[in-house]
């Protein structure tokens, strides 16, 4: 009976345990949204090729079901020559479990941090981007931060605050670091007000 009764447990427990996958959808979540725009102030401070800061404006845009844009409106120079147009970073964790297959699973109830690590690699095939890595707050999986690694060494490390708007956990600011062969910076992003189930401009996707 005892033998039973444990077996009978454990299969319990790993049927309410969430996979990886499972996880990074509950941490992207956002039943109730169609899009969004939300403006968005960058404080940047550039390494590389040349040391300087400067304030850059933007717009990111998500449309359902995996689309997202950053599109810069104000780059002062020199900076300015650096950026320019839209650019797909995956800024919004919305898009996150379209991007993305979770293979690993690290950290959980031994982790004083209180968080989970996942790692993953591209669903489509990417030459660019080895995998991924994404941590997300143990309790309720609100998405902390994602790093990417590149195949040439690259790295852009993004850690969020979020809050909770429309049913989805939404950045509310971030911090960036960019290390890259042709330039290395450091980024603070402060989001504005979001502005939900709008009409977006098309050309933010063009590049999808």
């Amino acid at each position: 009976m005892k033998l039973v009764l444990l077996i009978a447990f454990l299969t319990l427990a790993q049927a309410s345990t969430p996979s990886g996958d499972e996880i990074l959808a509950r941490a992207g979540a956002a039943e109730n949204l169609t899009s969004f725009s939300v403006p968005v102030h960058f404080n940047v401070h550039m390494k590389r090729p040349i040391g300087v800061r400067s304030q850059v404006e933007g717009v990111v845009y998500y449309r359902s079901p995996a689309s997202a844009a950053l599109v810069l409106t104000k780059v002062p120079p020199p900076i300015g020559s650096f950026f320019k147009g839209p650019y797909q970073l995956a800024l919004a964790p919305q898009v996150w479990p379209s991007q993305y297959t979770i293979t690993t699973v690290t950290g959980g109830a031994s982790d004083a941090a209180h968080t989970l690590v996942l790692i993953g690699v591209p669903k489509v095939d990417d030459p660019s981007i080895d995998h991924v890595e994404v941590v997300v707050a143990q309790a309720d999986y609100s998405p902390l931060a994602i790093t990417w690694f590149y195949r040439d060494k690259s790295t852009i490390h993004l850690t969020m605050e979020t809050q909770r708007l429309s049913g989805a956990a939404l950045p509310r600011s971030e911090s960036i670091e960019v290390n890259m062969p042709q330039y290395g910076l450091e980024a603070t992003a402060t989001y504005g007000d979001y502005s939900f189930n709008v009409p977006l401009p098309e050309g933010a996707f063009r590049h999808q």
